[in-house]
Order: C-alpha cells, then structure tokens, then sequence
C-alpha cells in the first residue's frame, strides 16, 4: 500500500459525504422549488450510479444482487422524476394509481429479490440455519403491520383501487424487511457495507410506515425526504465500501444455537400479541381478534420449532460426544496394546539373544576341530549362518522396541565417518563380488562427526546391503562420503530393481516392504531402513531417498559436521 493511498479516504465515506452535505443543500433551498426537486432526484440517480460503480470496481463474486439494487434505485428515482413532475410540469396532484407507483411498487421487489440472493449466497452451507428466527421477527412486524398500518387502510377509503394502492406499499415494507432480517442472521452483520446497506433499509421502512399511516399530512416536502435521501445515500455507501465482497461470499454457519440475541428475538416474539393487545386496550381500539388468533398460532408455531431445533442440536452434540469419548478409549486402547506389544517384542528378543550367543559360540567351537568331514562342516556352516541371521533379526526388533520406548541409547564420540565407510565397504565386497556386482567406494578426507561408532557401521551396513541384495547381476553399487555445506553426506546409489514412485514416502515405516521386493522374492523384515533413519535421526540428521523404476536407487544421508572452531 502506498503513502497516497494512505492518504487517501475510502469512496464509501466520500460518497457518503458527499451526499450528507446534499441533504443539508437539499434543506437549505427554498421550499418545493424545482431546484429542490431536481436536487432530490440527483441524490437518487447518484445511488444507482455508486451502485453500479461499487459492484464494477470491487467485483463480488455474485454480482446479480448488486445489479438488482441498482435497478431498484433507479426505479425509484424515476418514481420521483414522474411524482415531481405532475406539479412542477403539469400542475396537479398526482392520480391514483399513477405512473410513478408503478416504479416505486416496481423498486420494492428487485431490492428484496437482491437481498435473498445475497441471504442464499451467504448461508449455501446451511441454508436452514435461522430461517426460523427470522420467520419469528416478520411475523411479529406482520401483526403489528397489520393491525396498525393495513387494517386502517383497509377499513378507510371506498376507492378500491386507490386503497390497493396504498396497501401494496406496506406490503412491500413487509417483504423487504424480512430480507433484511435474514440478512441480519448471517455473519454478513460484521461488515461495514451491511452497516450501510441495514441502515438504508430501516430508513426506507421508518419513512414508508410513517407517511403510510397520514400521507396527506406529509403529501409536501417534510422531514420525511431526509429519510428517504439518506436511504439513498447509504445504498450507494454500501455498494463503494469495499466489504461488499464479503456479502457476496459463502460462510460456514453454526447450527442454532441460544444466544442472548436469539433469546431476546425469541421473548420479543412471544410477547408480541400481548403487547398488541395491551396497546389496543389502552388506545381504545377494536380487538382484531382474528389477527391476533392468526398471529399468535403462527407465532407459536415458530417458537416450538425453534424449540426442537435447539433440542435436536443438544442431542447431536451430545451423540457426537459420546461418540469422541468412544474414539478417544479406543485410541487409549490401542496405544496401551502396542506399548505392550513393544514390550513384548523387547522381552523375547532378549530372551532369545542369551541361547542364540550360546548356540553361535558353541558353533564357532566345533568348526574349529580339524576332524570334520566336509558334509558335517557343511551342515554347521549352514546352522551357523541361519543362527547369525537369527541373531540379527533379534537385535533389531530389540533396537525397534527401545527406540519405540525411548530408551535408545548412543554414546558418541569425534567419528571419522569416512574411515567407517571404507571399512564397512571392505567387509561387504565379498558378497558384492559374489552376486557379480562392482562395488565402489569414494570415501575421502572430511570433517569429523558427533556420532556413536556402532550406530554408524549398523547405518553404513544396512544401506551397502541393501543395495546389494536388490542390485541384479552385473549391477553397480556406489558408496561415497562428500562435505556439503557444514554437512557431511554418504551417499549409496545402485543400479537395482527401484522402487514404485507411490511407495517412496513409505519406505521407512516398521515393516513395510516394497512390492518390487516381493515381486522379486528378495527376503527381508522391513525394519532395515526404518533402522536407518532412526540412526540417522537420533544424530541430528537427515535421510531422503530417489529411485527410478528399473533404473536403480539412492539413499543420501547428512549429518552435522564437527565444527574445528
């Protein structure tokens, strides 16, 4: 934002004021003079215009609403040229009906239409959500509109077209209203442009009510014009302000819930009828007794629904709490089984790690006696193998178990990691020579590493072997230990089978083994590079893997160097 925006005020409130000071012109000039008429339908034709002019400049994402205003702006502006000109021009009072009820019974309609788009716009979410608060507020106004504005009407004049006439003008008050109170029970009320846009409204409904109820005592220029100019005003406000954008978006709505709003709408609603009654007695009027019947049932209708709606909201709320709960014992549940699943694991792996040592060691004698025939060294040979594999899965499902518990322990020391590297390359090209693969290794000076010696030869061999046992015949394994940045990284990269790109990601999970590794009935547990990048995390590092399918694999691990410093 720049320095001469800042400085610049918003064209709502410019409008705004502009408009303000035409009202006090407006005032100003001579009494039912036709600069005073012209001045009033300028102020009109200009809250079409902003109109238009907000909705072209802020672009809501639904701009039919807006559109709508403007038209219902303009149709009542040309209501008032035509209502102005049969005195100024022609010199008489205006018939009944005549061309300009014909706009201004036009105008009500495109307003309300405008305000229940926004209304569905607002809340397409939940559209259901406080349609019965606001069914309880319109027929509340409706009784007492009834009573004290149409019944009169209705009752007075015998000229049917003219009390037609004078009849649809309070019933359009009625429909805009109950727009503007469906509007009001969105979260559109937070923004400034619905400020403006209520404001207008209840303007427009004040002055419509009162000039209703006498309009012969308001037939000339009054105070009233100040209502309906200002109504003008603050539509076009509301149209410039830029938080007519936020009319125009869907929100997420929350179901009926008891507020101390909803509860005052709710003890209005009720109270209404009585209320009605109570003036009437003291007015000395006739009891519309059918009115009130009529209202009081609908009235009471409303309320019950309401009722239900907050009853229905308490049990799905308390359904979906002793649903969580449920979720929550049952998570606990699982949680307290795999911690002793872990325990479990822990406990027979060091159970089987005491006679598998024994049985090794045993072994390791007897191959040592010169009077072995070659079948017999065989058998052992076999034995001894198949029990050192034995006592390897052992000691990692006991690493697993401590790791899972927290009780890994390392005891780091200043590491040449390369010099580990070249030996764990050293003790596995026996087995890359035997499966015919070219087993490289670049593995030069670096910075020294913070880092548990057994740990890394366990990280080191697990990677080379694997790399090995999924690499084909004729394949290539390359070991390097490069500087990078403050880091130092090895890196193991194969010419193997690879892995699919959708199966990456779960490459270090317990267990999980690749489906290329099944396809090719390589065995393995699953644990070796979850392992891996437990190592590697416990040392402050990182580990990614690359692969391509059919074309190989890469693992590159980083570890924080020493600093010299």
């Amino acid at each position: 934002m720049t320095a001469a925006s800042l400085r610049t005020p918003p064209l709502a409130r410019v409008y705004l004021a502009a408009g303000l000071t035409a009202i006090g012109v407006y005032f100003l000039l001579p009494w039912n003079s036709m600069a005073q008429s012209v001045l009033y339908d300028l102020i009109g034709l200009s809250s079409a215009v902003a109109i238009l002019m907000g909705t072209r400049r802020h672009r809501p994402a639904l701009s039919v609403p807006w559109y709508l205003f403007a038209a219902g702006m303009l149709a009542f502006s040309v209501g008032d040229i035509l209502f102005n000109s049969y005195a100024r021009i022609w010199h008489r009072d205006p018939p009944v009906p005549s061309v300009a009820d014909v706009f201004y019974l036009g105008g009500y309609p495109l307003l309300a239409i405008g305000l229940v788009l926004l209304v569905l716009r607002m809340l397409s979410k939940d559209r259901r959500v406080g349609l019965v608060d606001a069914g309880l507020l319109t027929v509340a106004f409706c009784v007492c509109h009834w009573i004290f504005v149409m019944h009169p009407i209705l009752a007075g004049s015998s000229d049917q077209v003219g009390k037609l006439v004078a009849l649809s003008y309070p019933a359009m008050d009625v429909v805009l209203l109950a727009a503007l109170v469906f509007l009001a029970l969105t979260p559109a009320r937070r923004t400034v442009s619905y400020r403006y846009l209520s404001a207008s409204v209840v303007l427009l409904l004040v002055v419509d009510e009162v000039y209703s109820i006498s309009p012969e005592r308001f037939a000339g220029t009054s105070w009233l014009d100040a209502g309906w100019l200002l109504s003008y005003v603050l539509w076009g406000a509301a149209a410039l302000s830029p938080s007519m954008r936020d009319l125009s978006e869907p929100k997420a709505v929350r179901g009926p819930r008891l507020t101390a709003m909803r509860l005052v709408m709710l003890w209005l609603a009720i109270g209404t009828v009585p209320a009605v009654l109570i003036v009437e007695r003291l007015a000395h009027r006739r009891i519309d007794a059918v009115a009130l019947a009529i209202g009081s049932s609908a009235l009471s209708g409303l309320v019950l629904l309401r009722l239900a709606g907050l009853v229905q909201s308490f049990d799905r709320l308390r359904r979906d709490e002793r649903a969580a709960r449920s979720e929550a014992q049952s998570a606990q549940k699982l949680l307290e089984a795999d911690r002793l699943k872990d325990e479990f694991v822990a406990l027979i792996s060091h159970d089987l790690r005491t006679p598998l040592t024994s049985i090794m060691g045993y072994l390791e004698l007897i191959l040592d006696d010169d009077n072995l025939t070659e079948e017999q060294r065989g058998f052992l040979s076999v034995a001894d193998r198949n029990a050192d594999r034995l006592l390897r899965l052992v000691n990692d499902l006991l690493f697993v178990a401590r790791f899972e518990a927290g009780q890994l322990e390392l005891h780091p020391t200043e590491l040449d990691l390369a010099a580990v590297v070249r030996q764990s390359v050293e003790e596995a090209e026996p087995r890359a020579t035997a499966g015919g693969i070219q087993l490289t290794c670049d593995a030069g000076a670096v910075s020294a590493v913070q880092a548990d010696k057994g740990r890394m030869f366990q990280l080191v061999d697990n990677l080379v072997s694997n790399a090995i046992k999924f690499t084909p015949a004729g394949g290539d394994v390359r070991v390097s230990v490069t500087p990078v940045n403050g880091v130092v990284r090895l890196e193991v990269a194969d010419t193997g089978i690879g892995i699919e790109p959708q199966e990456q990601q779960r490459l270090f999970e317990r267990f999980f083994r690749a489906s290329t590794a099944s396809e090719h009935q390589i065995p393995g547990t699953g644990l070796g590079l979850y392992i891996t990048r437990a190592i590697v995390e416990a040392h402050g590092g990182s580990i990614a893997v690359r692969s391509d399918l059919g074309e190989g694999t890469s693992f590159s691990v980083e570890l924080p160097a020493r600093s010299t410093t």
